[in-house]
């Protein structure tokens, strides 16, 4: 059976995927992303480096498969996206992969927002608010700091738009990713002139903006022979990570919404039409196929919450380990509340009222309970108040199942995971497979996304948590 290669270009982890042709996960590898700090605030992505864990990464998988990668049919992504790398006219990165969480344009912060004050931005771009995050910021930066580097730009790459590059030789980009650049109209699916003209950016050295799921032909025959693929393998646009993880999780429909807990926390609504006037925190951008709309909102109190507290322990647990002793300590973590306000850095400043009484177990509850109180903050911005039948899970989250209950509590929802421990991957494989077979994506969500038994509230654990987070929950 023929097989579909899925990576995952992530901040932390570059993660590799084979499936096969009826969506089962055949083997998976991680490398961290191999990222250089070469000044306070900075945080970048060497291009070569990127390039050699791309081809340790597929030979990792092709080592250990009966027969290579001789199967392969294709090959796809799942992204972030504001990383970016400027290049020369023959190709060469004139500058590292520039992360987005880099903050070299601090300074620059409100010269952007400024910027961006434009009628129509928001209605356009479906971009609520701009950031030191954002691309165009550190585009700007550039500029100015290093004026014959920007002069000597050809082509200006997406991280994904890279790896493409690499692997086709086209310069391209995905819609969803390059919406969250607030450089494009949505709707279009073009380069928004008013926006290039402001932040001084020729066109010309931008990708051609396609929707997820596009077909690009046979990868190119030299990064064939270097990574030992097939010839005759194609290569598929893929899409933004917390985009394929919604459809990893069979969040297709309008209306269907999932979440997921990792490095952020970031919530997925499926929408038919453009909300006009959404809350301020809601992000929107084009699906895979046109009229259909992704709308996302995101935060920082996610998973990295307890990723840090586990690097702050001297044995470094397994967080199977964590999350177990959190399970015989009752809602409210004995009063234990977190600071998300405060620099991730002594225990004793982020959580408020720790104590020596207070344990391990304790800790860890109080992390679960609010993440769970932001993901439900999050879901009523989303669907104005109302709250939805179901919310899918994916993440390294939804393998915890007292995280899911504790979730499903709070929420006073049904929280529902996918059988599939990858199911960004699996999305992306998904677009993928709809492509290259000319398939309906419906069909294959339909026939590929398998679903775990639901956690369904408890109406006395959800009435103590509304007494518990006053503030934060109204029971409906």
């Amino acid at each position: 059976m023929g097989k579909i290669l899925a990576i995952d270009l992530g901040t932390t982890l570059l993660k590799f995927t084979l499936f096969d042709r009826s969506g089962g996960l055949c083997d998976v590898c991680r490398i961290p992303t191999p990222v250089a700090a070469a000044a306070a605030g900075r945080m970048e992505l060497p291009a070569d480096a990127f390039g050699e864990v791309i081809v340790r990464g597929i030979a990792e998988l092709r080592g250990r498969a009966d027969v290579g990668l001789a199967d392969v049919e294709a090959v796809t992504f799942a992204t972030q996206t504001n990383s970016f790398v400027l290049l020369d006219a023959g190709d060469r990165p004139l500058t590292p992969i520039i992360l987005w969480p880099d903050r070299r344009a601090a300074d620059l912060e409100t010269e952007v927002r400024g910027r961006c004050d434009v009628p129509g931005f928001s209605a356009t771009t479906g971009i609520p608010r701009v950031s030191l995050q954002f691309m165009m910021a550190k585009l700007l930066w550039l500029q100015r700091q290093l004026p014959a580097t920007w002069d000597q730009t050809n082509r200006l790459c997406l991280i994904s738009d890279y790896f493409t590059l690499l692997l086709t030789g086209k310069h391209v980009t995905e819609a969803g990713a390059a919406g969250l650049t607030g450089l494009i109209d949505i709707h279009r699916c073009r380069w928004w002139p008013e926006m290039l003209t402001r932040f001084a950016i020729d066109e010309q050295r931008l990708p051609s903006i396609v929707r997820a799921g596009t077909d690009l032909g046979p990868i190119d025959l030299a990064a064939a022979k270097r990574l030992h693929l097939p010839g005759s393998c194609h290569f598929v646009v893929g899409c933004l990570d917390q985009y394929a993880g919604a459809i990893g999780a069979g969040n297709i429909a309008p209306g269907m919404l999932s979440e997921t807990t990792g490095t952020v926390l970031a919530t997925v609504r499926c929408a038919d039409r453009f909300t006009a006037q959404p809350r301020p925190a809601v992000f929107q951008g084009p699906a895979f196929r046109e009229g259909l709309y992704w709308q996302m909102t995101f935060g920082d109190v996610s998973a990295n919450y307890l990723q840090w507290y586990r690097d702050q322990l001297s044995d470094r647990p397994e967080f199977e380990q964590l999350t177990a002793l959190a399970e015989p300590i009752a809602p409210g973590a004995e009063g234990l509340r977190l600071k998300p306000e405060v620099a991730l850095a002594d225990p004793r400043d982020v959580f408020e009222g720790m104590s020596t009484q207070h344990t391990r177990g304790r800790a860890v509850r109080c992390i679960l309970e609010t993440v769970a109180v932001a993901l439900r903050e999050q879901i009523v911005t989303l669907s104005d108040d109302a709250m939805p039948q179901e919310i899918r899970c994916a993440g390294g989250a939804a393998r915890s199942d007292l995280w899911l209950q504790i979730k499903a509590d709070v929420l006073n929802v049904p929280t529902v995971a996918t059988t599939c421990p990858e199911p960004t991957s699996l999305g992306a494989a998904m677009l993928t497979d709809a492509a290259i077979s000319r398939t309906d994506l419906c069909q294959i969500v339909g026939q590929w996304v398998s679903l775990k038994p639901p956690h369904r509230p408890d109406p006395q654990r959800h009435q103590q948590y509304v007494s518990l987070y006053p503030k934060s929950i109204v029971s409906k």
